[in-house]
């Protein structure tokens, strides 16, 4: 079924290949033991079962590799596996079972755990569809053989290598470098990349793994191009060509950056120049700091010698100020008895001060007493004059009253009288709303009346300017009537003859450009100009067509010249020398005429641009919008696209 194969060291010259083989025999050919993993609750089969090598089968080439081997893998809530390991034996394995009990899904666990994606293996679309069902995720180990004289980073790993990957329902995923007692290395996939570089383990090389889709189809297969596509991945030709290409990028993109490097050496050069002369000017600093530390030490020491001389002269002045607070001394003392006496004479003046603050504290006791006397007494005299204040206020009040009461009996005799003019007022009032109603009712009448004449007379002014635009554009068609008849380019620009001209003159045209199309045209009744004008719109009116690209560019050369502003479109078309026959294919099945029946076109290749870029063929002309509605929208003919 499949094969792991692994180039090893040995001392001898030739190559030794160390096969481990994954294969489906019948269980009666071979009598071993084995051991039995559980049955999968959804198959029906047997589990795999590993057997040992046997020594029957001889000395299958040198001595046993001593790293790289996969000494066992372990699948769990793996396909169809929920908890199975298998430990191989030192040479050839196989693994027996019936179909469906999981003999693929091991080479698959092997491929997958050692980093292979879902794609290599045939098996899903993704890593999520190997995870059995119902399970949240699976996890693969597979144990590495790690001795011998060139092992991988045996101080951390040991004597083998565990490479653990878990894969859950949703896709996702970690690896886990595990040393030979389980302790956790690395989790990072380049370390398991690294792992297998080392040991030569390649497990994307069909020569290397090979399962059963791939030998089936590079059996079947007869085109020699798919086993040499075969042969050039088994032998890594592909990478290596792969590798080469990538290295030449690499070698391109070094050159490129050497000779950007190159370039920007001089100007370092003058930078080292530049530098090395900054560096000696700091050199130069470098002396003058150390000629000021020397200065500054000179200065400290004459500073010490300045002080060490002060310091003397102040000793000297001590002993001075010495003998003179013996002096001070003797002065001092004769001082404390003068002060003895003084203090006894302040206790002498100090009690006599004592009985004065007696005496003065009775006197201001006596003068509170007389000035809360003459405090109520004040008090009285204002509560008198409040009194007073009040009476005279009140005799004001009514003195108010009297004089009111007086006014009011003036007042009720004015108003009877006034109360008899309002009422002659408001009769005259009346009267007077009656006359302005009258007047109102009639000044809205002659504002309706001067509204309308406003009206009247913005309209007559308006018609007024609309005809004598009228007239303005119809003096300014007729003048261009009266140019075109002169010359019937200018229709199309007054830039149009100078570039009719231009073309007619350049002899370097395979074949001479139409242009303007609309030159080519004629209508057969002047009342559908305007409708053949809408059909065909001006960009294409203004058109020009050449035979092919070298006529385009030439042309454009001349309109750059003529018309340097704005182009007209330029379409590129075989020119022939018959019409494109339409009458039976795609003219409309209708009595009403086509574009081709109101107009005369003088020139097959601009009938058949028109036929090419706007479908004349197809167009039905209709007179009357009332009939171009019921024939679209009721009885659409045939063949019919568009009415005009």
């Amino acid at each position: 079924m499949e094969v792991s194969l692994k180039r090893t060291r040995e001392t001898s010259d030739e190559p030794v290949y160390q096969s481990r083989k994954f294969k489906k025999v019948r269980q009666n050919e071979y009598d071993h033991p084995v051991d039995e993993e559980a049955r999968d609750d959804e198959e029906d089969g047997d589990q795999p079962q590993p057997s040992q090598t046997l020594s029957q089968y001889g000395d299958m080439g040198a001595n046993t590799p001593e790293n790289g081997i996969v000494e066992s893998v372990e699948l769990k809530n793996f396909m169809c596996h929920q908890n199975l390991k298998i430990d191989f034996g030192e040479k050839i394995n196989f693994v027996l079972g019936r179909n469906g009990s999981g003999k693929s899904a091991v080479m698959t666990g092997i491929v997958v755990g050692l980093g292979g994606s879902a794609a290599h293996t045939n098996r899903a679309l993704s890593l999520k569809g190997l995870v059995k069902k119902g399970c949240p995720s699976a996890t693969v180990t597979v144990r590495l053989r790690n001795s011998g004289c060139d092992p991988f980073r045996h101080d951390q790993f040991g004597k083998s290598v565990l490479v653990e990957r878990k894969i859950t329902a949703d896709g996702g995923g970690q690896y886990r470098l595990k040393s030979h007692d389980g302790r956790t290395v690395s989790v990072k996939k380049e370390d398991l990349l690294h792992a297998l570089d080392h040991f030569n383990i390649q497990v994307n090389n069909p020569v290397s793994l090979l399962n059963q889709d791939t030998s089936r189809n590079f059996l079947h297969s007869s085109k020699p191009g798919d086993k040499y596509k075969l042969f050039m991945k088994a032998t890594q030709l592909e990478q290596l060509s792969m590798d080469y290409q990538l290295i030449l990028e690499q070698i391109g993109i070094v050159t490129t950056t050497l000779n950007q490097k190159q370039k920007a050496l001089p100007e370092l050069e003058r930078e080292v120049v530049q530098w090395e002369q900054k560096f000696k000017h700091l050199t130069q600093l470098d002396q003058l700091a150390e000629s000021k530390q020397e200065l500054e030490h000179e200065i400290a020491w004459a500073q010490v010698i300045g002080l060490e001389q002060e310091r003397d002269k102040m000793a000297h002045n001590i002993a001075d100020k010495e003998r003179s607070v013996l002096r001070y001394t003797n002065k001092v003392e004769q001082c404390k008895h003068e002060v003895m006496k003084g203090e006894a004479s302040i206790q002498e003046v100090e009690d006599d001060l004592r009985t004065v603050h007696q005496e003065v504290k009775e006197l201001q006791k006596r003068k509170r007493q007389v000035e809360e006397q003459l405090k109520q007494k004040k008090e009285a005299r204002g509560k008198a004059k409040h009194d007073l204040c009040e009476i005279e206020i009140e005799r004001r009040e009514l003195h108010s009253q009297l004089e009111e009461m007086e006014n009011t009996i003036v007042m009720a005799r004015e108003i009877e009288q006034m109360r008899k003019a309002h009422q002659e007022l408001q009769n005259g009032l009346t009267q007077l709303q009656n006359e302005m109603a009258d007047i109102q009712r009639h000044r809205r009448d002659l504002e309706l009346k001067i509204q309308q004449t406003d009206e009247l007379l913005y309209q007559m002014q308006k018609n007024i300017e609309d005809k004598r635009q009228q007239v303005q554009q119809c003096t300014c068609e007729l003048s261009g009537l009266k140019r075109n008849c002169s010359e019937k380019l200018q229709v199309y620009g007054d830039w149009m003859p100078g570039l009719v001209r231009a073309i007619d003159n350049e002899g370097n045209f395979h074949k001479k450009p139409y242009g303007p199309l609309g030159r080519y045209l004629k209508v057969r009744d002047p009342k559908w100009a305007l409708a053949v004008e809408a059909v065909l719109g001006r960009a294409l009116l203004l058109a020009f067509c050449c035979h092919d690209q070298h006529d385009v560019q030439l042309l454009r050369r001349l309109m750059d010249t003529h018309c340097p502003q704005v182009h007209p479109a330029i379409m590129k078309q075989t020119f022939g020398d018959q019409s494109y026959n339409i009458k039976k294919i795609s003219r409309p099945q209708s009595d009403q005429p086509t574009f081709l029946d109101i107009v005369e076109c003088s020139d097959p290749v601009v009938c058949n641009v028109f036929i090419d870029q706007r479908g004349v063929e197809s167009i039905l002309m209709i007179e009357k919008p009332d009939d171009a509605v019921r024939v679209m929208h009721t009885n659409t003919p045939c063949r019919a696209k568009e009415v005009a």
